[in-house]
């Protein structure tokens, strides 16, 4: 022992302590710095490697607020794999709104892919994406993507590609347009009268096999002869009484009421969820009447061709018709049926606009409203030229499932 120690030592004898009190103090005093070593070393480890509930280090409370809000969201993305079920062929298919999240838009997911057709892809998932501008009639191919699937008849023909009898009967009796216009009132009336089956188009008329597929309906005033183009059957169908049925499955961007608004030389009927909502081609072949008792037409300045004499628009049905009022709900997925059609040939035009009530729009001179396109992607507008009424650029997308396979 040191000389310090022995006068410790010494001194506690004089207080009369033994070797036995000397010893428990000694271990006293060195369980007390042992305890304090302990304490502070411990402590200070824990705070520095604090460990979370998957077992992972994490860096401090910030990190597990993070955790907590992850977990929420994931019970919320958990509802988009709920199973659905519908009873119905004709039935909406509902969805849950989709949280907010990065990577997701208003709209949905945006995914790529590509339509093909006159170059580079578009993606939309259900219903987004970016790309180039939509050839007239549609893209050549789907892929994935969102889309309305659109098939070209030649109503002159039937099934088998022979002269139809109907319409020879008529060429016989009538003349000028007449026989035209007269054999589009009947074969897309009867179409629409039998809840819009295309067994009745695909077994009466001849079908061009290979689809197109559209984003929109928005067809500048253009040769009648470029949709068989389009479609690359010029070959087999003459520009004259045809008509495309497009198909697809929609959901509004969000929860609201809606109205179609169109015109189009010579038809453009739209039905959604099982009911025409729309006739608004030059040719009326439904008797389709609005029920919108304020301005149920817009008479928009615009100046497509007028050939053979035929009345424009806004002089045969007074100008853009507004469709039938619609209550739809972001998240349904709506059946929806268009049909446009040519008439005698010539040129041909199908402007399809959509109008949410409670919503302001800017105003063209004649008070009209510059709506939106009806679109299913955020692809480029067609460009604005005489040719085109004036619409909103930018306007809202709506969703869209892909096409069946």
């Amino acid at each position: 022992m040191t000389d310090s120690s022995n006068r410790f030592i010494r001194y506690l004898r004089r207080l009369g302590a033994g070797s036995l009190l000397v010893s428990v103090i000694l271990h006293v005093v060195i369980l007390i710095l042992a305890t304090v070593w302990v304490i502070s070393n411990v402590q200070e480890e824990r705070k520095a490697s604090f460990q979370g509930g998957s077992g992972a280090a994490s860096p401090g409370p910030v990190n597990q607020e993070h955790r907590v809000q992850m977990s929420r969201q994931q019970q919320n993305l958990s509802a988009v794999n709920q199973r659905l079920a519908v009873d119905s062929p004709n039935a909406a298919v509902s969805l849950p709104d989709l949280p907010a999240m990065p990577g997701f838009s208003a709209g949905g997911p945006a995914l790529s892919g590509n339509l093909g057709g006159s170059g580079g892809g578009i993606g939309s998932g259900a219903g987004l994406g970016k790309g180039p501008v939509m050839p007239a009639f549609g893209f050549r191919e789907a892929g994935n993507t969102a889309a309305l699937t659109g098939y070209l008849y030649d109503l002159k023909q039937t099934r088998e590609e022979k002269p139809n009898p109907t319409f020879q009967k008529m060429l016989a009796t009538m003349r000028g347009i007449a026989p035209y216009d007269e054999l589009l009132v009947k074969e897309v009336g009867s179409f629409i009268q039998s809840n819009w089956n295309p067994r009745i188009l695909q077994d009466k008329f001849y079908r061009w096999p290979n689809p197109l597929y559209a984003t929109q309906v928005f067809v500048p005033d253009t040769p009648a002869a470029e949709a068989p183009k389009a479609f690359e059957a010029e070959k087999k169908v003459q520009p004259k009484c045809w008509i495309v049925h497009y198909r697809g499955r929609v959901s509004p961007p969000v929860t609201g009421t809606y109205r179609f608004v169109g015109g189009g030389d010579d038809v453009l009927v739209v039905r959604i969820d099982g009911r025409l909502v729309l006739d608004g081609g030059i040719v009326n072949v439904s008797g389709f009447k609005t029920d919108r008792q304020e301005k149920p037409n817009y008479p928009y300045d615009f100046t497509p061709r007028n050939v053979m004499g035929i009345p424009p628009l806004n002089q045969r049905r007074g100008g853009f018709v507004v469709g039938h009022r619609m209550e739809l709900r972001a998240g349904l997925f709506y059946d929806l049926d268009i049909v446009i059609g040519e008439s005698p040939g010539g040129f041909f035009f199908a402007n399809l606009l959509v109008e949410q009530e409670g919503v302001t729009y800017a105003k063209d001179p004649k008070g009209n409203p510059i709506l939106p396109i009806f679109r299913i992607s955020d692809t480029p507008p067609p460009g604005k030229d005489q040719r085109t009424p004036p619409y909103l650029e930018n306007g809202p997308v709506w969703r869209a499932l892909p096409p069946p396979r």
